[in-house]
């Protein structure tokens, strides 16, 4: 008898808005992963967020951990994550919390909000 296949910790995110390299070209595909008890030590230890303990400075740092894939870009950091544009980071953050604690647990959109 065969076990049920694992859930995915990947998940590929269609950006709303899109991100755009260095050439110019716009880039509208993602890959989020979901996030680790290393990447919650690493952000609590990070000098950003000992200066700045706040949601937005948590979030970006989270981020810059949990994207693995803007367009062909492998390597992401800080810099990166704050370039995107609102709509974009909501989408990628709805994508680590959906493959980190599952669709069940996504918080309600907010219909007036940023992406609702």
């Amino acid at each position: 008898m065969s076990s049920p296949m694992p859930p995915s910790h990947r998940e590929v995110v269609e950006l709303p808005v899109g991100w755009e390299d260095k050439d110019g070209t716009l880039h509208k595909e993602a890959e989020v992963r979901a996030v680790t008890g290393g990447d919650e030590l690493w952000i609590g230890m990070s000098p950003q967020y000992a200066r700045h303990p706040n949601d937005l400075v948590y979030k970006t740092l989270l981020l810059s951990r949990t994207v693995t894939r803007l367009g062909p870009k492998t390597s992401i950091d800080p810099s990166d994550i704050s370039k995107l544009h609102a709509l974009d980071v909501r989408a990628l953050e709805y994508a680590v919390y959906r493959v980190t604690y599952g669709e069940e647990s996504l918080p309600p959109e907010e219909e007036d909000g940023p992406g609702g």
